[in-house]
């Protein structure tokens, strides 16, 4: 029971042939023992994970490549395999598998973990198996229960026997094996873009290329094919790539929503020919708005283009979902005619009057000494990206469009003062910069997050509304913010990116 036992035990099993032999026939009794007989929940014959079964399977063979329990993964759903269920394998190596990573802690830390099969038992009873990494789980589990605290440098995956890792296995419609491996996200990378339009090829197949027209009857929200002997979901959407707008189907229901939005809007352009044109010629056409556009270094077509499209996405948004027929599309076009170029306008004039100050924040700055003020400098243009890169004006919410106005005076202001307060600029941009970092990287983790998440949506503008608080005080602020504000509602964000993990 103590921890000098428990290394020399370790040890003697990994090196005693007698130890090896024993530990082999326990291993092969488990594996290829009938389920019938009671270990149906303890060696289930499949794991399910949403609306997709995985099949699993079991082999003794040490040393080999699909050595203990197999997951079989068909290709149309590789994108869509959870990225840490695996790691919890299933309930009868579970236990198992933990107690071999507490015995591969660093002495310090395992010895005040013993014995370690109660502590693991201990862990394992207040611990469901998910999709979250094994190892972080664990190590907040054992700090809650023990008060040792393991960080993520403490696991000695690379001691970890294969045993103790999903063996997984893509393969084809015919369920031909395609490859196999325990690291899954090599497989991802390897079969990268095999989605389930590209893999389950079908007459009946909703999926279609360069759609002009809805002729195409009604959009199912699921389609179900077979791969495998496997049912797989796949998620219909209309799809804008940005020269044509094609069906395809997506991996998950929320991204497709999200794509469709984009897609229908892209649609009903195609079908508003006249619209479209008047307001290409009309938007962004004066002289004011032209010295504007030119100061702030942005082109007019991508803006006026934005702006249309933002215009249409806001008439659409009743708080209903689009339509999936061709009468809904008609109708839902039709709805839009007598509000779609008023609400162009009035996002027109939100983005002039922020565009103006902008180039006079950028007049101001090209006065200064070009070396000076570098980390400002980037700041700045990271602000700008975020209000009008690619398509960011048609992915922002109608009320934070209209605050676009203040958040250009607040600009124009922090660059005026830049050469007098430059040390208070820099603190306020110390205590900005982590709020901005959790945010980038979660981004770039999960794509689509501001359209998928209110929460990621709500914080992105209240890192908006913070920088008027740090920068621009006396124009105030739309609601409450500060850092303490800012890190609860980030609370919120991570609790809905452990709720929907990719």
């Amino acid at each position: 029971d103590d921890c000098a036992s428990a290394v020399a035990l370790d040890k003697w099993l990994r090196t005693d042939p007698k130890a090896q032999k024993s530990l082999s026939l326990v291993r092969e009794q488990i594996l290829t023992r009938d389920p019938g007989d009671g270990l149906q929940e303890q060696f289930p014959s499949s794991l399910p994970v949403g609306d997709v079964a995985f099949r699993l399977t079991y082999q003794f063979e040490p040393g080999k490549s699909n050595d203990g329990v197999s997951v079989t993964v068909p290709l149309p759903l590789i994108n869509r395999v959870p990225r840490y269920r695996f790691e919890w394998l299933v309930p009868g190596l579970l236990r198992d598998k933990c107690i071999a990573l507490i015995k591969g802690l660093p002495k310090a830390l395992r010895k005040q973990l013993v014995p370690v099969p109660d502590v693991v038992d201990a862990a394992l009873a207040e611990l469901s198996a998910d999709d979250v990494d094994l190892c972080s789980a664990l190590a907040a589990q054992l700090k809650r229960q023990t008060g040792v605290r393991v960080s993520p440098s403490d696991w000695d995956l690379e001691r970890l026997e294969d045993f103790y890792r999903m063996n997984i296995r893509v393969v084809d419609d015919r369920n031909k094996l395609l490859a196999q491996g325990r690291d899954l996200e090599a497989l991802i990378e390897q079969f990268r873009g095999a989605t389930p339009a590209a893999s389950a090829a079908s007459k009946s197949s909703p999926a279609r290329k360069a759609i002009t027209n809805w002729d195409f009857g009604e959009l199912p929200e699921v389609w179900k094919s077979r791969s495998a002997g496997m049912e797989v979901h796949a998620y219909p959407a209309l799809v804008d790539h940005g020269d044509r707008v094609d069906i395809e189907l997506l991996d998950y229901p929320n991204e497709a929503d999200l794509a469709h939005r984009r897609g229908f809007a892209a649609l009903a352009m195609r079908n508003s020919a006249q619209t479209v044109r008047y307001l290409r010629k009309e938007l962004l056409a004066s002289n004011e708005a032209a010295l504007a556009l030119a100061g702030a270094g942005l082109e007019r077509g991508a803006v006026v283009k934005d702006i249309t499209m933002a215009a249409l996405l806001s008439c659409l948004d009743d708080g209903a979902r689009l339509p999936r027929d061709e009468a809904g599309f008609a109708a839902a076009l039709s709805s839009t005619r007598g509000a779609w170029v008023p609400q162009a306008q009035t996002i027109e004039r939100a983005v002039l009057n922020c565009l103006t100050s902008v180039a006079k924040a950028r007049s101001q700055l090209g006065r200064l000494d070009a070396k000076a003020y570098k980390d400002s400098r980037s700041d700045i243009e990271v602000q700008l990206a975020g209000l009008f890169g690619d398509e960011h004006i048609m992915a922002t919410p109608s009320v934070w469009l209209e605050q676009y106005p203040r958040y250009g005076k607040a600009l124009l202001h922090r660059v005026e003062r830049l050469s007098g307060q430059y040390p208070k600029d820099q603190k306020a941009m110390a205590d900005l910069a982590p709020c901005l970092e959790r945010l980038r990287v979660a981004l770039d983790r999960y794509p689509g997050l501001l359209q998928l998440c209110d929460a990621a949506q709500q914080y992105r503008w209240m890192l908006e509304e913070f920088r008027v608080s740090l920068f621009a005080q006396q124009l105030g602020t739309r609601v409450a913010v500060s850092i303490k504000r800012l890190g609860e509602q980030w609370r919120q964000v991570e609790q809905w990116l452990a709720d929907n993990p990719r």
